[in-house]
Parts: C-alpha cells; sequence; structure tokens
C-alpha cells in the first residue's frame, strides 16, 4: 500500500512538472529569453535557465505579475551578440548587462522597450553607431553605453530623452560635435562623453539649460575653444573634468560661482595664465589639477584660502615666481605637486604646518639649503625635489618624516657626507641622492635602513669601500656609478636573494668576480664597467639565468669568454670590450635569443666570427626589464678575428650598428648584409677583404656611414651606392679599386666625409660632386685622377668643405678663381700635380686656411701677398714649381720655418738668400730702366695734374650741375676704379652677376646715369657707410629712389660677401605688402603709426605686458631715431648705448 501511495505522489509530482515545463515552454517571455541565451558563446554560463523552473527565478530576472520587469546580469563573462529577442520584453523596466563581452551592434528593435527607464550596456564590445531609435525610449532615465567600440556622431535626437538623469557615452571612438540639444535634457545630472574622439566648441546650452547638472565630463577628446562666462549657471556642479582638450584662453572670473565645485580636472589643455583670483571662492574644491597647461604665470597668492583643496597638481604648467607662503594656510593639502616649472627662491617654512602626504617639485630652480623644517612633515610619503639648486649638507631632521618611502634629491648642488639620521625614517624604501657633489663614506650610513629596496647614488665623491652590509637589507638595486669606490666588491653581496640590479660603474674597485656571483640568482643588471677588475669571468655566471645586463667594459679581465654565458638566456646586453680576453668566441653566444648588444672589441680574440645559425639579433621587440642603452650594436672591433664574414649576419635584422673593424677578415664582403634593414653603420676598415663592393648595399637605404678603408677591395665602386640618401661618412680609402668616380654621388644630399684617397681611382671628377652642399671633407689623394676641377668647385660659393685634398693626382689646367670662394676650408692639399698658371690671389679670400700645400706642379708667375697675409695660416708650401719674383714681406712668408719655397730657380727675397735688388744686368738693360724711370716720371706728373682738375669738377658739382657736358664728357672725367667690381687681384674687369638670382627686373642703368642720380656722388647724399663702401642715395630720372654702394679700395669687397649681398638685394621682400597710404613699407608704417599715436599697433602682443610695454615703446623710438630720413638727425653708437642703458637703469 505504502509503495502504491509512493507511486501516485512520483506520478502527480511529474504531471505537475510537465505542466509547468508546458508552460513555459508556451511564454513568450521565456522564447526570449532563451534565445538570448542561445545566442552566446558560452551559454552554459546561464546554465540555470531551462524550462524545468520558472523564468522569473531564473538568475538575473524579476517580475513583477508574471512579467520581467528587470534583467540584471553585470559581469557575467557573458560572450556574443546582444540579441534582438530581449526587445520582446515589453514588460522590462530595467536592462543591465554591463561589464561583459557582448559585440556587434545595439539592435533597433530595442525601441519597443517603451517602459525602459535603465539601460546599462556598458564595459562590453559593442560597435557601431548610435541607433537612433534609442530617441523613442522616452521613459529612460539611466544610459550608460560607456567603455565600448561605438563609432559615428552623436545623434541629435537624444535631446528628446527629456527624463534622462545620467548620460554617459564616454570611452567610445564617437566623432563630430557635442549636439547642442543635449542643452534640452534639462534633468539631466550626470553627463560622460570623455575619451571618445569629439570636436569643436562646448556648446553654449550645456551651461544655460543644464542647471540640475552635478557632473560633466567631456575630457581626452579633441575639443577647443575657451571655457565660457556661462559656466557660472552649473550651481550645482560638484565635480568637473575638461582635461586633455586643445581649450585655450583664460579660465573666466564667473567660475568662481561654482560654489559646490569639489574635483575640477583641467590637465593638458592650452589654458593660459594668469589664474582668476576668483579661483580662491571655490569653497568646496577638493582637487585641483591644472597640470600640462602654459600657464605662464606665477601661483596665486589667494590659493591659500582654499581651505578644503587636499591635492593641488600644477606639474609641466610652465609657472614661475615663487612658491607662495600662502600655501601654508590649506590646512587640507595633502599632495603638493610642482614639479617641471621655473619656479625659483626658497621654500616656505609655511608650507611645513601642512598634513602632506606627497611634496613634489623637481625640475624648477629652487635654491638655498634644504630647510631643516621638512623634518615636521610627519605623514610625508614622497619628497621629490630633484633637479634644483638647493645647496649645502642634507639636514638630519629629514629622518624625522617617519612615513617617509621615497627621498629623491638627485641633481642639486649638496654637499657633504649623508647623515646616518636619515633612516630615522624607518619606511624609508627609496633614496636617490645621484648628481650631486656628496663626499664622505657609506660605512655605516645606511645601517638601520631596514626597508630601503632602492640606493641610488650615482655621480658623486663618495669615497671607501662598498659596505658588508649592504647584502643584509632587502636592496633590490644599489646604484653607485661614477664615484670614488675603491677596494673589492664585498663577498656577501652575491648572497643577497633579493638583488636585481647593481651598478659601480667608473670607479676604482679591484679583485675578481668570485665565482660566489652565481648565488646571485634574481640578478638582471650588472654593470661594473671602468674598474680595475682583474681575472678571469667565473663559469659560474651560468647560474644567472635572469640576467637581462652585463657590462664589465673597460676592465682587466683576461682569459677566455666562458662559453658558461650561452645559459644566461636573458642576456640583452653583453659588454666585456677593452679587456685583455683571449681566445675564440663561444659559438653558443649565438644561441641567445634576447641578445641585442654584444660589445667585444679592443681585447685579443682570435679564431673566427661564429657562423652557425643563429638566435640573436632577432628579436625585434624588447623585454620590458632589458634595460637595452645601445640597441642593435655588433662590435667585434680591434681583435685578431680571422676567416670570412658570416653570411648569417644578414639575417640578425636587429643590427643598428655593425662594426668588426682591424681584425685579420679574409674573403668577400657578403652581399647578404645588405639585408640589414635597420644598419646605420658599416665598419669594416682594417682587415685584409678581397673582391668587390656589393652593389646591393644600394638598397641599404638607413645607412649613414659606411667604411671600408683599408683593405683590400678592387673593381669599382658601384654607381648603385648614390642611392644611399641618409648617408653621411663614406670611406674607401686604401684599396685597389678603379674606374671612375660614379656620377650618381652628387646625389648623396647629406653626405659630409668623402674619402676615396689611395686606390687606383681614374677620370675626372664629376661635376655632380658640386650638389653635395653639406660636404665638409674631401679626400682623393693618391689615385690616378686628372683633367681639370672647374666643373667640381660650380657651386662654390655653397659648399661649406673645411679639408679638400686632391694630392699626387694627374690633375692639369689652371687652378681655379672659384676655389676663393670656399670661405670654410682649413685644409687645401693639391700637391703632386699638374697644375699650370698663376696662383689665383682670389685664394687671399680663404681667411679660415691653416694648411696650403701646392708644391710638385707647374705653377707658375708670382705669389700673391694676400696669400701670405693670411692670418691662420700655419703652413705653406709652394716648392717645386716656376714661380717667379719677389718673395712678398707680410704674414706667414717671413718665417722660413712655416714655408718651403725650393725648387722656385727664379724667386728672390730676402727669405731665400737672394736680394731681388742686387740682381746683376747689363748697360742697355740699365738704360733701358732709366728709359723707363724717366716715362714714369712723366706719367706721374700728368696724372697728378689730370686729378687735381678731376677734384675741382667733382667738389663743384655739388653745387651745381652743368648740363652742358656730354656723356662722353662725363665719362672722360669721372674714371674712378671703385665703380668697377675689384676682385682680390685688383682686376678692372666688371663683374658678371647672374641675373637669374634676382627676383626683381634688373634697372638698365649707365655710369652717367648713376652720377646724375649722386649728384656726382654728392656728400649730402650720403645715407651710410658699410665695410666695403660708401652707400648714397640715388633719385633716377623716374623718380624712384635707390641706394647705390660706391666701393671703397681700402675696403676691397670680396667675390663671395658682393654675390650674398646682390642675391639678398635681388629678392622680394619677404614682409607685409605696404601701400603708398600706409608709408610704402615698414619704417615708413611704422613712423605713421607713432605719429598718429597708434605706436602700440606695433609691438607684438605676444610678448607685450604690463611691466615690459614703456621698455619697448622707448626702444622702438630709438629705432626710428636711427632710420631717420637725414644722416644728420640719426644718434652715433655711442648715443644709442647710452639710450639703451637709460632704459634698463629705469
Amino acid at each position: 500500500m505504502v509503495r502504491k501511495l509512493q507511486f501516485f505522489t512520483l506520478f502527480v509530482l511529474n504531471l505537475f512538472l510537465v505542466a509547468i515545463s508546458s508552460q513555459n515552454e508556451q511564454n513568450p517571455e521565456t522564447k526570449s529569453l532563451l534565445s538570448f541565451k542561445n545566442s552566446l558563446k558560452n551559454p552554459q554560463i546561464l546554465s540555470q535557465w531551462n524550462l524545468s523552473t520558472p523564468h522569473c527565478n531564473w538568475v538575473g530576472v524579476t517580475c513583477e505579475l508574471g512579467r520581467v520587469t528587470q534583467l540584471a546580469l553585470p559581469t557575467r563573462s557573458l560572450r556574443g551578440p546582444l540579441s534582438p529577442t530581449l526587445a520582446s520584453l515589453s514588460s522590462l523596466i530595467s536592462l543591465d548587462l554591463s561589464s561583459n563581452s557582448l559585440y556587434g551592434e545595439i539592435p533597433r528593435q530595442i525601441s519597443n522597450l517603451r517602459s525602459l527607464k535603465d539601460l546599462h550596456l556598458s564595459q562590453n564590445e559593442l560597435s557601431g553607431e548610435l541607433p537612433v531609435q534609442l530617441t523613442e525610449l522616452t521613459q529612460l532615465q539611466t544610459l550608460k553605453l560607456g567603455l565600448n567600440s561605438l563609432t559615428g556622431k552623436i545623434p541629435e535626437q537624444l535631446g528628446e530623452l527629456t527624463q534622462l538623469r545620467t548620460l554617459d557615452l564616454s570611452g567610445n571612438a564617437l566623432t563630430g560635435d557635442i549636439p547642442t540639444q543635449i542643452g534640452n535634457l534639462t534633468r539631466l545630472q550626470f553627463l560622460g562623453l570623455g575619451n571618445n574622439f569629439l570636436s569643436g566648441s562646448l556648446p553654449l546650452p550645456l551651461f544655460t539649460k543644464l542647471q540640475s547638472l552635478t557632473s560633466l565630463d567631456v575630457s581626452n577628446n579633441s575639443l577647443s575653444g575657451t571655457i565660457p562666462p556661462e559656466i557660472a549657471n552649473l550651481k550645482n556642479l560638484t565635480d568637473l573634468y575638461i582635461g586633455i582638450n586643445k581649450f585655450s584662453g583664460q579660465f573666466p572670473r564667473e567660475i568662481g560661482k561654482l560654489e559646490k565645485l569639489v574635483n575640477f580636472y583641467s590637465p593638458s589643455c592650452s589654458i593660459t595664465g594668469p589664474l582668476p583670483e576668483e579661483l580662491s571662492e571655490l569653497e568646496s574644491l577638493s582637487k585641483l589639477d591644472l597640470s600640462y597647461n602654459p600657464l605662464r604665470c606665477s601661483i596665486p597668492k589667494s590659493i591659500g584660502k582654499l581651505q578644503n583643496l587636499s591635492i593641488l597638481n600644477l606639474v609641466y604648467s610652465e609657472l614661475n615666481g615663487s612658491v607662495p607662503a600662502e600655501l601654508g594656510n590649506c590646512r587640507s593639502l595633502k599632495t603638493l605637486m610642482l614639479s617641471f616649472n621655473s619656479l625659483s627662491g626658497s621654500l616656505p617654512e609655511e608650507l611645513s604646518e601642512l598634513p602632506l602626504l606627497t611634496f613634489s617639485a623637481e625640475k624648477n630652480e629652487l635654491s638655498g639649503p634644504l630647510p631643516a623644517w621638512l623634518g615636521k612633515w610627519n605623514m610625508v610619503e614622497s619628497l621629490l625635489l630633484s633637479s634644483n639648486k638647493f645647496s649645502e649638507t642634507i639636514p638630519p631632521e629629514i629622518g624625522n618624516c617617519s612615513m617617509l618611502e621615497h627621498l629623491s634629491l638627485s641633481n642639486n648642488l649638496l654637499t657633504g657626507s649623508i647623515p646616518e639620521e636619515l633612516c630615522n625614517a624607518v619606511s624609508l624604501s627609496e633614496i636617490d641622492l645621484d648628481g650631486n657633489l656628496l663626499s664622505g663614506t657609506i660605512e655605516n650610513t645606511f645601517v638601520k635602513c631596514g626597508n630601503l629596496s632602492d640606493l641610488v647614488l650615482v655621480n658623486n665623491q663618495i669615497v671607501g669601500s662598498i659596505p658588508e652590509y649592504f647584502s643584509e637589507l632587502p636592496l633590490m638595486v644599489i646604484d653607485l656609478d661614477s664615484n670614488n669606490f675603491t677596494g673589492a666588491i664585498p663577498m656577501s653581496l652575491w648572497s643577497s636573494s633579493y638583488l636585481m640590479e647593481f651598478s659601480a660603474g667608473n670607479n676604482r674597485l679591484e679583485g675578481s668576480l668570485p665565482k660566489e656571483i652565481g648565488n646571485a640568482a634574481s640578478l638582471q643588471r650588472l654593470v661594473l664597467n671602468n674598474n680595475l677588475l682583474g681575472g678571469t669571468i667565473p663559469k659560474e655566471i651560468r647560474n644567472l639565468t635572469n640576467l637581462s645586463v652585463l657590462n664589465l667594459n673597460s676592465n682587466l679581465l683576461e682569459g677566455n669568454i666562458p662559453s658558461e654565458l650561452g645559459y644566461c638566456t636573458a642576456l640583452t646586453t653583453l659588454d666585456l670590450g677593452n679587456n685583455n680576453l683571449n681566445g675564440s668566441i663561444p659559438e653558443n653566444l649565438a644561441d641567445l635569443a634576447e641578445l641585442q648588444c654584444l660589445v667585444l672589441s679592443h681585447n685579443n680574440l682570435s679564431g673566427s666570427i661564429p657562423s652557425k645559425r643563429s638566435s640573436y639579433f632577432h628579436q625585434i621587440t624588447m623585454p620590458d626589464l632589458s634595460f637595452v642603452q645601445h640597441h642593435g650594436v655588433f662590435d667585434l672591433s680591434f681583435n685578431r678575428l680571422s676567416g670570412p664574414i658570416p653570411e648569417e649576419l644578414g639575417n640578425c635584422v636587429v643590427v643598428v650598428d655593425l662594426l668588426i673593424s682591424n681584425n685579420l677578415l679574409s674573403g668577400g664582403i657578403p652581399g647578404s648584409l645588405s639585408r640589414l634593414t635597420n644598419l646605420t653603420t658599416l665598419d669594416l676598415s682594417g682587415n685584409m677583404l678581397t673582391g668587390s663592393i656589393p652593389p646591393e648595399f644600394g638598397d641599404s637605404l638607413t645607412l649613414q656611414g659606411l667604411y671600408l678603408g683599408n683593405n683590400q677591395l678592387t673593381g669599382t665602386i658601384p654607381g648603385s651606392l648614390g642611392q644611399l640618401s641618409s648617408l653621411v661618412k663614406l670611406n674607401f680609402t686604401g684599396n685597389k679599386l678603379s674606374g671612375l668616380v660614379p656620377l650618381s654621388f652628387g646625389n648623396l644630399k647629406e653626405l659630409t666625409h668623402l674619402d676615396l684617397s689611395s686606390n687606383e681611382l681614374n677620370g675626372e671628377l664629376p661635376a655632380s660632386l658640386s650638389l653635395m652642399l653639406n660636404l665638409v671633407g674631401l679626400y682623393v689623394q693618391q689615385n690616378k685622377l686628372s683633367g681639370q676641377v672647374d666643373g667640381m668647385l660650380s657651386n662654390s660659393m655653397s659648399w661649406k668643405i673645411e679639408t679638400m685634398n686632391l694630392s699626387t693626382n694627374f690633375f692639369d689646367g689652371e687652378l681655379p678663381r672659384s676655389l676663393g670662394n670656399l670661405s670654410y676650408l682649413t685644409h687645401l692639399d693639391f700637391h703632386g700635380n699638374m697644375f699650370a698658371g698663376d696662383i689665383p690671389p682670389d685664394l687671399g679670400n680663404l681667411i679660415q686656411l691653416e694648411y696650403f700645400d701646392l708644391s710638385g706642379n707647374r705653377l707658375s708667375g708670382h705669389i700673391p701677398e694676400k696669400i701670405c697675409s693670411l692670418t691662420n695660416l700655419f703652413f705653406l708650401n709652394l716648392s717645386e714649381n716656376r714661380l717667379e719674383g719677389p718673395i712678398p714681406r707680410s704674414g706667414i712668408c717671413l718665417n722660413s720655418t712655416r714655408i718651403s719655397l725650393a725648387g722656385n730657380k727664379n724667386l728672390c727675397g730676402r727669405i731665400m738668400g737672394l736680394d731681388c735688388q742686387n740682381k746683376s744686368f747689363d748697360n742697355s738693360a740699365l738704360l733701358h730702366a732709366w728709359g723707363l724711370g724717366g716715362l714714369a716720371v712723366v706719367l706721374t706728373l700728368v696724372t697728378l695734374t689730370v686729378a687735381f682738375g678731376l677734384r675741382r669738377w667733382i667738389t663743384g658739382g655739388c653745387s651745381r650741375n652743368d648740363h652742358e657736358d656730354s656723356d662722353e664728357s662725363k665719362l672722360n672725367s669721372f674714371i674712378d676704379q671703385n665703380l668697377y667690381f675689384l676682385s682680390s687681384s685688383r682686376s678692372k674687369e666688371p663683374l658678371s652677376i647672374n641675373v637669374a638670382m634676382f627676383e626683381q627686373p634688373l634697372l638698365k642703368l649707365t655710369l652717367v646715369d648713376i652720377l646724375e642720380a649722386t649728384n656726382n656722388f654728392c656728400k649730402t647724399n650720403i645715407i651710410g657707410d658699410g665695410g666695403f663702401g660708401t652707400v648714397y642715395k640715388a633719385t633716377l630720372p623716374t623718380g624712384k629712389i635707390v641706394a647705390v654702394k660706391k666701393l671703397s679700395e681700402a675696403k676691397t669687397q670680396g667675390h663671395r660677401e658682393f654675390m650674398a649681398e646682390m642675391e639678398t638685394l635681388g629678392k622680394e621682400p619677404t614682409g607685409p605688402d605696404f601701400k603708398e597710404i600706409d608709408g610704402g613699407n615698414l619704417v615708413g608704417w611704422v613712423i605713421q603709426k607713432i605719429n598718429k599715436g597708434l605706436a602700440i599697433d606695433v609691438l607684438d602682443p605676444a610678448v607685450l605686458n604690463a611691466d615690459s610695454k614703456n621698455m619697448m615703446l622707448q626702444t622702438l623710438h630709438i629705432a626710428c631715431l636711427c632710420l631717420s630720413e637725414s644722416p644728420a638727425n640719426r644718434p652715433a653708437m655711442l648715443q644709442v648705448l647710452k639710450f639703451l642703458k637709460a632704459i634698463k637703469d629705469e
């Protein structure tokens, strides 16, 4: 009977469950929910959603009267699209699917949820544009769609959701302007539009209509414009986030009316100062961040009235002036950040009463001694005062800061020893004192710093040994570089289980690296370069599997490089250069996959370069803790390595500098090196390489330095090298290269040094070399080059070349006069060629010349006196030529120890021991000389008579103008060599100016025109006197006024200077186009402004302020006096100096 009863009960229960299941299946809301579940990629997360349970009892589902009113599944790791079937839950009031991984677009069917008041879809992966259908949800009070990937513009129709209290669209990729219709949401309390790509200015209705707003976030967009005064209407605002935008201008004074404002963040904009005094009226303000703005003002003293201020961040704000003492009145201030400004003066003692947790004033110009009252900050955790000008000793009172964890006083002028009392601050974990003048020892200084993890003492004058107690502290970083530490490294230090970084380079440490170094298992960085460490590198170093940087450069290490280094698989930098290491390079170093810097140079290594398939220099990305200082350096130079250069090196794509010079390498240069796409320097010089230069190098477009000198290379220079547009230095000296210098070298616009010397090159130097305007050094000596060099110098006026060596070749022809245009030239060597003709006097223009060698040529004529007078010349060799005549008695030509003239048979002078006046001559020659002398006397008398008459005629020309004289008579009566361009050879040939350089049309004037225009160069027309002649005002028959410079023989103008002046005068003015009514030119415009009382318009508003206004106006007045049309009204320079001094004294 009992069993029958049990069976009946189970049967009834089963019927009940079937009935419920049947009812659930037929419920449309159940179907919608299950459809949503099944659309997910991980539906098992909602396993409790099944037909065996009524849907109103499912997780996250809330019902009223059997209808779903709330669906809340936040932070459930749901992944999949947002199913449109949810839109059939017509009674839904709240939908929260935030903080999941939902993706795809927001379905348009969402408009069916007409009862919806709260929609939370933030922090998902939703994309696409905001559907306009959202605006049909007229009951919506909360809309949160932040932290998704939504794009497009904000729909204007959102302004129709007048019930909205919260609108959060932050953290998407929305673009365009902020719609003005948002201002219609008058009930809005929270508006979040930050972290998008919005642009334009803030619409005014945001400030005039949203008076219920308590939080406004538009930060991290591209918004621009100014903050309007209407911001005062937001009287309920507590949070204002407008930073990381392009807002400019000053804050409006009305901002002080936001009495409820608690948080004000406006970093990284273009806001300028001064800050309004009304900021002090924000009595509720707790956090103020104006960092990274060009405020360019001082900190207003009125900030001291902000009694509730707890955080003040003014980092990188271009602040000046001093730290105001009034800040000490902000008795709630806990974080004060003033770093990276130009604040000066000392720290005011009033700050000592603040309850600071963080004080940062790094990178300013604060000075004076560090105040002892810093010890009163017993709550401070971080004290950062690096990169200032604090001096004297470190006050021991800092040890009273019992909560201090981070102390940075680096890069100041602190002196004396480090006080032991610092460690009374028992919480200290980081101490940074680098870059000071600290001295003494640290024998007991840090014994009590029981929590010290980072100790940085770089660049001081600390002496003594590294203390043993370091091993007893939890030190992770010990940086003692560039001091005067001596003795051995404590053995106990290697047993530290904390130590990750130990750097003690540039000291005088002695001893050797012990085998105990293998115990420092946590060590990541070991830098001991530039010490006196000896012995061998212990094999136990293999245990340092975390080691990323090993730098033992410049010590006295010897023995082999241990192959055990191949077990240090985390190595990114291995620098063993400048030691006495020998043996071969271990093959397994090529297996270090992280290695990106290898320096083994300046040792005695032998054998071959590892050629096995390598893993080093392959990894493009760098480990976070790698500390790689010289990324991509592969340096094996100055050893005794032999054999070929491995083709495998072409696979080391990370290599930037490949340096294997000065070894015994042989064979050809592998073309595979051209595959190194990051290569900037390739130095294979000083080896025994043979074969030709691979033309593939023309594809190495990042190359800046190519050094293949002093090998045994043959063949021609590939023309493809002309494609290396970034090349700065090219050195092929000391090879057996033949053929021509490639024409394509003219494309190497960045090249500064070209060395092709000591080869077998032939032919002429291509004229295209004149296009290398940055060339500083040209070396082609000891080749078989021939021809003339005029073409190469066709662009000589633009060259900046300092050294030119063409010696020991077969160049011929005359020395080009254009050599005199190379005004930067210091070293000129043309010896051992076949140059003929005279030495151009133009070479006397090379005022920078120090070394000059023309020996062993076929030069004739006289030695130009101007060359001897070059003041910087310390070596002159003109020997073995055909020069003649007297040796100039000036400059270097008077010093027999610095000049060589041997092998010129017809030179005479005291320095040769042969008096030019005592040369023997016969009677006929004597009579001929007397005849010439008599003729010279007669000609002199005639010349004096003509000159006297000419002077009378010119003087009279100033007061009268005889129009009866013909043009021809004027020309004959005014022969003045100064009217011609005087070259350095005093030639009277007129200069041929390149008319194409003039951008304005040239005036065709005759000499007569110039004489008439200047009234025969009358003194009353003088408007200036320059370094090369006098400038006259000339009025042409057309009425046009021009300036004429009359060159003075005593101030002979060089060819280069004249050409430069002509080019400048020929160009169009770059200033504004002044009309006649504006004065016709800049000077006239300025004078008109001054006469009208508008001088202030002339001054640059960017630099004008109340302090500088009067000084600038006085300076402008002096400038106008100096430009007076009448020379008589212009002040002398001494007067100008007095005027300016008077302004300064005011």
